[in-house]
């Protein structure tokens, strides 16, 4: 792995296309919201879009602002950018009808929509929320290259999308990292306010969330379900284990909607 850092890393092209944009699909009264992690776009979350566009439900899938453009790009946005954007995303499903929403989001995405879900309990709306590897813990290497960020602000793994299929950034904005832990701590403290069934999807070989988010997590969500996928890396939804995941996602959604008929 060749590794690269500085002015050239901050203002690469990666060459992002429309699979990467911004997606929403008007179906049924139930919608979902979906929305991916750090360094990804919606293209990395598109099973789970598809599979409620399948189910015949209404979808948002939002990008997250600074995403899907240049690493200088993402290092100006903040963690209120992303709140703004996953309210917005909820918003618009309002608008389209929705008097059940899901929400649904991995990582970066799970702290947003566990911090929604908080605010927007009790609104009537809100209906499930389906966490994927939500970071409360950052393993310690990534804690350490957020310490490091005013000193290596930028890293670059790779020349450019590992998959095409999935768009995402190969490497990082360091001191993004640090706006992560921030937008940990609130999703943390605001989760014992969400009545919602919660689903915890943890992946058996996860490198980025350190096991005790789990443990913190149901220490305020008592009634959350979690369960482990076996053989599944962080990013579950767009490795050979999505179909496992899609497949639990359908079960949760149906249950809900089962549920609220």
């Amino acid at each position: 792995m060749s590794v690269k850092f500085g002015k050239k890393v901050r203002d690469k092209e990666w060459g992002f296309t429309e699979a990467s944009l911004s997606r929403f699909f008007k179906g049924s009264g139930t919608g979902v919201l979906v929305c991916h992690g750090y360094g990804c776009t919606p293209s990395t979350m598109r099973c789970l879009y598809d599979r409620a566009v399948g189910m015949g439900l209404s979808a948002a899938l939002p990008l997250l602002t600074g995403h899907g453009k240049t690493f200088g790009e993402l290092d100006r946005a903040t963690y209120e950018d992303w709140r703004r954007d996953a309210e917005e995303a909820y918003i618009k499903l309002v608008g389209a009808g929705c008097d059940k929403i899901i929400l649904c989001g991995l990582s970066l995405g799970a702290l947003l929509m566990a911090d929604l879900a908080a605010k927007r309990e009790g609104d009537g709306k809100l209906a499930g929320v389906f966490l994927i590897c939500p970071p409360v813990r950052m393993k310690g290497y990534l804690n350490l290259c957020a310490d490091a960020s005013p000193l290596i602000p930028f890293v670059q793994t790779a020349e450019g999308f590992k998959n095409p299929e999935h768009e995402m950034y190969s490497g990082m904005a360091t001191r993004k990292l640090r706006d992560i832990r921030s937008m940990a701590k609130i999703a943390l403290d605001g989760m014992d306010r969400i009545k919602a069934p919660v689903m915890l999807v943890e992946a058996e070989n996860d490198s980025r969330v350190d096991p005790k988010s789990y443990d913190l997590i149901k220490k305020k969500l008592p009634a959350a379900r979690h369960i482990v996928i076996k053989d599944a890396p962080h990013g579950i939804p767009y490795s050979d284990q999505a179909p496992k995941l899609c497949d639990v996602f359908e079960g949760f959604v149906t249950t809900i909607n089962d549920r609220r008929k």
